[in-house]
């Protein structure tokens, strides 16, 4: 997704040894590990459907190839989608949480990517596709950002931009707190404004992929008085599951090949995005306040609220 984001937002092509000082960190100092993995990367994009175009330059540059992004051969023109086709929407990506796996695809050839408001159950599709341009545009041109986030005014050196778990991170310096902070992209409020470019230099050794908490770690990150709840995996899914959080996390594992599992839910908007995204595949068993938070968020869809 950053390399995407890099080449989406660049008008003229660039060459590997272009992309790799502009993402920093993101690809190995060795050369033959370096191509190894941008390889990788530009086939996940193209299986994807994203045309990664390669052209052999001239002049100076005579022989060495560069790479774009045509973005007017992958994005869908208006849908023309009604409020009711909008809603489907909506409640579908917030299921199977299109943003950072399989279905990227979908929200790319839309133009953009989605936002959730999470201290409600309804969900938001955002196809505005200035924010993320602009924050990738930060990032290669390291221009400090001013925004507000949750009723703060922020001054932020962006040192990346990440996809994961379903949504945008931007990682940087935050003037206000003295350090480095994480924040989430659809969070941002108001209107994101731009420094002057260089103005500022990302420290040596920055890990992105580091910076940014996993799956596990958002979970347990938060106020609730139970921290970890006993969750009942259908078979179809409890592999997944088991990959993603480990042999200790197993509770029970039952006859018919579903699985009980521990799940750290603290930060309970979090937990209700991990465990909607499986649907009726997962069944939340104790403890029994956690249960009834459940009940209560599944009932609110119910009434549409």
């Amino acid at each position: 997704m950053n390399l995407l984001a890099l080449l989406v937002q660049r008008s003229q092509p660039l060459t590997l040894k272009q992309i790799r000082q502009e993402l920093g960190n993101q690809y190995s100092p060795s050369d033959t590990a370096a191509r190894a993995a941008f390889e990788r990367d530009k086939n996940d994009l193209r299986q994807m459907g994203i045309p990664i175009e390669m052209i052999t330059l001239g002049g100076d540059a005579a022989g060495e190839g560069a790479y774009k992004v045509d973005r007017r051969k992958f994005e869908l023109s208006d849908l023309r989608l009604t409020e009711s086709e909008r809603e489907a929407l909506q409640m579908a990506v917030a299921t199977i949480r299109l943003g950072a796996s399989h279905g990227d695809e979908a929200l790319w050839k839309l133009g953009g990517e989605r936002a959730l408001n999470t201290p409600s159950t309804s969900v938001n599709v955002q196809l505005d596709d200035s924010i993320l341009p602009a924050l990738a545009a930060g990032v290669v041109e390291h221009r400090t950002f001013n925004f507000t986030y949750k009723g703060e005014k922020r001054r932020v050196d962006p040192y990346g931009l990440l996809a994961r778990n379903g949504f945008w991170y931007i990682v940087g310096f935050d003037h206000l707190r003295g350090a480095q902070r994480v924040f989430r992209v659809d969070r941002i409020e108001g209107k994101l404004e731009a420094g002057d470019k260089g103005s500022f230099q990302r420290p040596d050794g920055f890990d992105l992929a580091k910076a940014v908490p996993t799956e596990q770690e958002m979970l347990a990150e938060g106020d609730s008085q139970s921290p970890t709840a006993v969750v009942l995996v259908d078979k179809t899914l409890a592999s997944r599951v088991r990959r993603e959080f480990g042999d200790g996390s197993v509770a029970k594992e039952r006859a018919d090949g579903s699985i009980e599992f521990v799940i750290p839910c603290a930060n309970l908007d979090a937990f209700r995005l991990w465990l909607f995204a499986m649907v009726d595949r997962a069944e939340v068993l104790s403890p029994p306040a956690i249960r009834a938070k459940v009940i209560e968020w599944l009932t609110q869809q119910a009434r549409g609220n």
